[in-house]
């Protein structure tokens, strides 16, 4: 993957991120209990496992990443540069044309359960996707190359701190598409 502008960067994922922030709210206010617990399949998750599976990798990563760019002394670059096993997990869990294509298992530690309070799912995931927004305002501040984050499935395996956001947001967009396709399917439609 080429060098990017790392402010290009991370205004997109600023971008993507409020566009998440934004969808997640309409549905907490305005799609009732039922739809948000109903699955197309069994064992398949519905949208507040969905939302709680992106809030179990938001507790590890946003705190963490929070540290790490407190403790930074590196000055911002004007170019990031992807490196490889970050930008081969970024490509993993981006869709393509609006479809998940490669299917994945959940790691158990990221694995919801089936019993879920939608206030509480739909709140945390707001909130850490708040603290997800400004975590790119400060990263603007940073070096993103030479901050090194620990992975959540693989502690000993340290990405750069750019590809860790550019990872979550892919992640982000891998799961919008499965709650687009999850309500979408229902019987009943969101207003």
């Amino acid at each position: 993957m080429k060098a990017l502008i790392a402010a290009e960067l991370l205004q997109t994922l600023k971008e993507e991120g409020l566009y998440l922030l934004n969808e997640v709210e309409a549905i907490g206010q305005h799609t009732p209990l039922e739809l948000l617990e109903a699955n197309d399949g069994a064992g398949r998750w519905n949208t507040l496992q969905v939302l709680e599976h992106l809030n179990t990798y938001y507790r590890y990563y946003i705190p963490l990443i929070d540290r790490l760019l407190e403790k930074s002394t590196e000055p911002a670059r004007t170019h990031f540069q992807p490196g490889w096993l970050g930008g081969y997990f970024t490509r993993s869990m981006l869709p393509q044309q609006g479809q998940v294509k490669n299917k994945m298992k959940a790691m158990k530690s990221h694995s919801p359960s089936a019993d879920l309070d939608k206030e509480k799912v739909v709140g945390e995931f707001l909130q850490w996707q708040r603290k997800f927004l400004l975590i790119l305002e400060k990263a603007r501040q940073k070096d993103i190359q030479a901050i090194r984050v620990p992975i959540s499935i693989a502690s000993f395996i340290r990405l750069r701190l750019g590809d860790v956001l550019m990872f979550i947001t892919a992640h982000n967009q891998r799961h919008w598409v499965q709650i687009e396709q999850l309500l979408g399917r229902l019987p009943v439609a969101i207003g």
